[in-house]
């Protein structure tokens, strides 16, 4: 078994899927360690059916799938294929018509594993089984891991047994013998299953027929019930005809005893009707009475409520008496401090009437100062005033011209440098045209051209490789039919071969395997000769043919002599001659003609001898099977051999075919590059094109933005040019004016000294004013102080009067309101005895009204029973 191939996608450390070829020779993985050379081991075994996680280096199945890392996310699945090139047709039996067999194994995270050998899913003991016969697998010594070879050596005889059995190439023998065991076993499982069933439905049929018997004595008992049923019927009706008879006469018997009862009933209900009428007037006074008694309850709740609020009444007027005491109390206070208060304010009023008439021969003196002081602080303000704006407007001026003229300079200076710098850019961008952009532009249509050259090539190749690929499927698809139909008649020839080659049990070659009929007379054969044909023809055999030389006997007319159509060894030659072929149908009727020792035979295997005995067709004849192998045998080594050279044609035509699609591929996969390859040149050729043309205009742009600029700053330098002349002249002018600094000076000073004297003169009015505004405030709110005091006394007096008064009203209503409850008393205890006249009154009533509905319900009882008799 050559492995050619292992495909690896997602396993462990293989994330992408990988291609490791394994060429004729050694083939050989070097890499440090943690490069993944274990792994390509593990995916071997994995894929040829380890079913153990530790032997593949994890906890469980699914940790063969890669689970991710810092940069790729894991996969939730994992395949390994092996290739396997079966061109010497060594497979087993199932799998041997394919010259490549492809073997792979997927796994689903958390799903489990899926066996597929060329596509189609197989089982796990499958593949164990397909590499077990070639003598390695998952498990197999061949596949040596680190520290096996000491293993090995200090291995118990039993594995080394097994290495020596998997050497011998029998260790798929063994595979398949434990699971014929198991098989075998299975079997003997099931038969013993089916004798307890057999036990188990013997039971079933006993217990059955019980029932059957049961059954049919349930019918006969049955038919007895029906007559017996019937006769009773028959009883009961004659029993029923003899009761109608009978109620007929007690029928007239109940129709007088219903009037006398009619008359009964009528005569109750008339009692019921007067005990009714009795009952109404009873009702009505009973009524009546419990409505007194309602009324007079509810007077009875109303006094007793009259009481408490009178008690009620009593109590709040005696705490307002005791709050009008507090508030004639709270009066009498307030008119005494009114009278102490009134007396204050009067003397404090007196007093500052008196200042007051003092203070006005002192307020002119001080304002005439005030206004005195206060103008020659203005004159001196408005002198300083003058001369100051006099001396800001002449700085403002030097300012001004000061500020013209730097501002001119500057502005000078920042024109020539900008027309400089504009002009120095205008010098470095150099002239109008650039020669680059031209041979960009030529470059491009040169990359445009050679791009359509690579398509057109692409296309054509492309069409080269489906034409190449629509003949190799179908060289693949003749080869495969071929391969297929040759590998089903070999395998066929080579079953056969080994059933006719079977040796005989004596050890020496028997006759049958020397005798070779025509096709279609196998049956004829083995009929005519039987058993005699396993005889040997070697004399030291215990039962051989000797031959011998003897003439036909003359044949009636139908038979033909059968040894003409057999190719068999002259030993057997006398033995043929006195056979003869015949119709089916005319055995029986030429089987009377025949000589001694002739027979006749027919082509399905029909038997006449000469002596009566008859064989027919259906009779087993093992010789027969064998002729009619060894006849298969030679048909199918004879269209082997036809097919042979047809499937060999077939298979140069597809390794062609193949090796068209593969230079196709190759021309293909050169045509794309070289269309990549001019896709990109273009693209490079545009963008350079393109970015030139961009660099052309912008450049363009820059020019004409610079000229214009240029210009610009030409003119803005003569405007400075002007400005900065005109700024000197205003400068000179200037510098000739007077120095008013010293003036400003001295009145200043004057103006200090001014205002000082005005500010004492306003601080002596304005205290002086303050203090004569305080005492007419002063005076005005003693004033109303009085006015207030005398309007609280007057009120507080007013009040106490209003008090006096409330307080004789309030104990005249104590005195009415103490004397309200005993006349509520009274009638209350009145209306007591009217209540327990009351309540006999209504059980009086109730007793006459219990009395008489007993009567009614007595009387209405006598009416129910009568009716009831009736």
């Amino acid at each position: 078994m050559h492995f050619s191939r292992l495909r690896l996608s997602g396993f462990k450390s293989f994330v992408e899927a990988t291609d490791f070829r394994i060429e004729p020779g050694l083939t050989g993985v070097v890499g440090p360690n943690g490069c993944g050379k274990s792994n390509l081991l593990e995916g071997l075994r994995w894929v040829m059916g380890a079913n153990s996680a530790k032997a593949m280096r994890g906890e469980g199945m699914d940790d063969v799938i890669f689970a991710g890392s810092g940069v790729r996310p894991g996969r939730n699945h994992a395949e390994v294929v092996l290739t396997i090139d079966n061109a010497d047709r060594t497979a087993p039996a199932a799998f041997n018509a394919h010259p490549v067999l492809e073997v792979s194994r997927r796994i689903d995270r958390g799903e489990g594993s899926t066996f597929r050998i060329n596509g189609a899913e197989v089982r796990a003991r499958d593949v164990q089984l397909l590499f077990a016969d070639a003598s390695t697998g998952a498990n197999s010594p061949a596949l040596v891991r680190q520290g096996q070879i000491s293993e090995l050596i200090a291995a118990r005889p039993q594995n080394r047994r097994r290495i020596l059995e998997e050497a011998a190439g029998v260790s798929g023998l063994h595979g398949r013998r434990h699971e014929a065991e198991l098989r075998v076993g299975a079997a003997q499982a099931n038969l013993a299953r089916l004798d307890d069933l057999g036990r188990e439905l013997e039971s079933n049929l006993g217990r059955l027929r019980r029932e059957a018997r049961h059954a049919a004595r349930y019918k006969t008992l049955a038919a007895e019930i029906r007559s017996l049923h019937g006769a009773v019927l028959h009883a009961r009706w004659a029993d029923a005809r003899a009761g109608v008879a009978r109620l007929e006469a007690e029928d007239a018997q109940a129709a007088s005893a219903v009037e006398r009862t009619a008359r009964a009933a009528a005569s109750a209900a008339v009692a019921a009707a007067n005990a009714q009428a009795a009952i109404r007037p009873l009702r009505d006074e009973e009524t009546a009475a419990a409505a007194v008694l309602h009324h007079l309850a509810i007077d009875k709740d109303r006094l007793e409520r009259a009481l408490e609020s009178a008690a009620g009444e009593v109590a709040r007027l005696i705490a307002d008496l005791a709050r009008l005491d507090g508030d004639a109390a709270r009066e009498v206070q307030i008119v005494e401090d009114a009278a102490a208060a009134l007396a204050r304010a009067e003397s404090e009023i007196a007093k500052l009437e008196g200042e007051i008439a003092a203070a006005p021969g002192r307020t002119p003196a001080l304002e005439e100062a005030a206004r005195a002081s206060e103008a020659e602080r203005a004159r001196a303000d408005a002198a300083v005033e003058a001369l100051a704006g006099q001396a800001a407007a002449a700085e403002a001026r030097a300012r001004a011209v000061e500020a013209r003229l730097e501002e001119a300079r500057g502005r000078l200076a920042r024109t020539q440098r900008a027309l400089a710098h504009a002009e120095g850019e205008r010098v470095a961008l150099g002239p109008d045209a650039d020669p680059r952009l031209a041979e960009a532009g030529a470059a491009l249509a040169g990359a445009d051209a050679a791009l359509g050259q690579a398509r057109s090539a692409l296309d054509a190749a492309e069409s080269a490789h489906a034409q190449a690929g629509s003949a190799e499927s179908a060289a693949r698809t003749a080869a495969r039919r071929l391969e297929d139909d040759l590998g089903g008649l070999r395998t066929e020839a080579r079953g056969l071969a080994q059933l006719v080659a079977a040796p005989a049990e004596t050890g020496y070659p028997t006759a049958l395997d020397a005798t070779l009929p025509e096709p279609g007379l196998e049956a004829a054969l083995a009929a005519a000769l039987g058993d005699d044909l396993n005889a040997a023809l070697d004399p030291r055999a215990p039962a051989y043919w000797a031959g011998r030389t003897a003439e036909g006997p003359a044949w009636p007319a139908g038979a033909a002599p059968l040894a003409p159509l057999i190719a068999a060894p002259g030993e057997l030659a006398a033995r043929l001659a006195f056979t003869a072929m015949v119709d089916r149908a005319d055995g029986a009727r030429l089987r009377d003609r025949l000589a001694p020792g002739a027979s006749l035979v027919s082509r399905q295997g029909d038997l006449w001898r000469w002596d009566g005995f008859t064989a027919k067709a259906e009779a087993p004849r093992p010789a027969q099977v064998r002729l009619e192998q060894r006849s298969r045998l030679a048909a199918l080594q004879t269209e082997i051999d036809r097919l042979e050279p047809a499937a060999a044609t077939a298979r140069t035509d597809h390794a062609d075919a193949a090796r068209a699609v593969e230079a196709a591929d190759t021309a293909v996969g050169q045509a794309r590059v070289a269309a990549r390859a001019a896709e990109s040149e273009l693209g490079r050729a545009r963008e350079a094109a393109q970015r030139w043309e961009r660099d052309g205009a912008r450049r363009d742009a820059q020019a004409q933005s610079l000229a214009e600029t240029i210009a610009r700053f030409e003119i803005e330098r003569a405007e400075a040019e002007a400005a900065l002349a005109d700024a000197q002249a205003a400068s000179e002018e200037a510098g000739a004016e007077p120095d008013l600094a010293p003036r400003l000076t001295q009145a200043r000073a004057e103006a200090g000294a001014a205002r000082e004297a005005a500010v004492t003169g306003r601080a002596a009015l304005d205290i002086e004013l303050r203090e004569r505004e305080a005492r007419t405030t002063r005076l005005e709110r003693l004033r109303g102080d009085l006015a207030d005091w005398s309007g609280r006394a007057s009120g507080a007096t007013r009040r106490q009067g209003l008090l006096a008064a409330d307080r004789v009203r309030m104990e005249g209503e104590l005195a009415a309101a103490r004397a309200a409850p005993g006349a509520v008393e009274s009638r209350r205890a009145r209306l007591l005895d009217e209540l327990a006249t009351a309540e006999g009154r209504h059980v009086e009533t109730g007793d006459a009204l219990a009395a008489a509905e007993t009567v009614r319900a007595e009387a209405d009882r006598a009416a129910r029973a009568a009716d009831a008799d009736a």
